[in-house]
Formats: structure tokens, C-alpha cells, sequence
């Protein structure tokens, strides 16, 4: 895939996803809930989490802020339903990781690939972290007890 057409392609992600967020509405149960900012952009994130038996069922993102940062918790929220706690969790670090030391994703989605080209452009990196961080923090909560 050249430069170009992966450029087009992340574009088109990132348009597609803030326009039209997946999982951004209210849960009926919700287990957990955690709102973040992102001062140097104003984003907000609000996660809801419905997690069962150490399995997520389901999640909320409603996100306030930049298209990256409202794309990043479309993607993390379709991507993370039906995984086990200890699944996301590493999505969630390979995710960060990929984005705060450009190292590349292996073995995740194509959507998350795209998304983590992000990479490229540092004063983004916080805006599509935060929803991911955010999960981060739920899921270590409920880890500790």
C-alpha cells in the first residue's frame, strides 16, 4: 500500500468514525464508568463498561472533542466488546505503546492499524490515546478489586 493511499485510507477512517460514532449510546447496566480529559485539546471521553465475569459485554464511548479523539473511542469500543478484560487490556497496551513509540500493531484489526498511524503526527497522540487510557484505568480498577 503506497503513502498516499494509506494517507486517503486514515483520512477516510477518521471521517467515517467521528461523523458516525459506533457504541456511543447510554448502556441499560453499566459496572463501570470513568470520564477523562484531555486539557491541551479539550477533548472529554466518558466510558461505560458492562463487564461480566471478567468477559466486557458491552461499552459506551461519548466522546466531546477533535475527530480523532471521537474516532479512537468508536474504534476502541467496537473493538473491545466480547473480550476478556485481560484482551483488552493488552489491545490497550499494544495500542499506546504503538502510538507514544511508533512501533507497529500486530495481529489487531485494520481499522486499529489505520488508526494508530496517528503515530505520524505527535500533538494527536493524547487525542487518540484518551479513550484507550481511559479503558486502561477501568480495567485496572476492577483488577485490584
Amino acid at each position: 500500500m503506497s503513502m498516499d493511499s494509506l494517507a486517503e485510507l486514515y483520512q477516510e477512517t477518521i471521517f467515517d468514525h467521528s461523523q458516525s460514532p459506533r457504541k456511543a449510546e447510554s448502556l441499560a447496566e453499566v459496572t463501570y464508568e470513568k470520564t477523562s480529559k484531555n486539557p491541551l485539546c479539550g477533548d472529554v471521553v466518558t466510558l461505560e463498561v458492562n463487564i461480566k465475569n471478567d468477559h466486557i459485554l458491552d461499552v459506551a464511548c461519548k466522546t466531546k472533542g477533535c475527530a480523532i479523539s471521537t474516532a479512537a473511542g468508536s474504534i476502541m469500543a467496537t473493538e473491545i466488546v466480547g473480550k476478556t478484560i485481560e484482551e483488552a487490556l493488552n489491545i490497550c497496551d499494544g495500542f499506546i505503546s504503538a502510538l507514544n513509540d511508533k512501533s507497529e500493531l500486530n495481529h489487531q484489526s485494520e481499522e486499529l492499524c489505520i488508526l494508530s498511524k496517528v503515530n505520524q503526527y505527535p500533538t494527536r497522540v493524547k487525542c487518540a490515546t484518551l479513550p484507550w487510557s481511559t479503558l486502561k484505568k477501568i480495567i485496572e480498577e476492577k483488577l485490584q478489586g
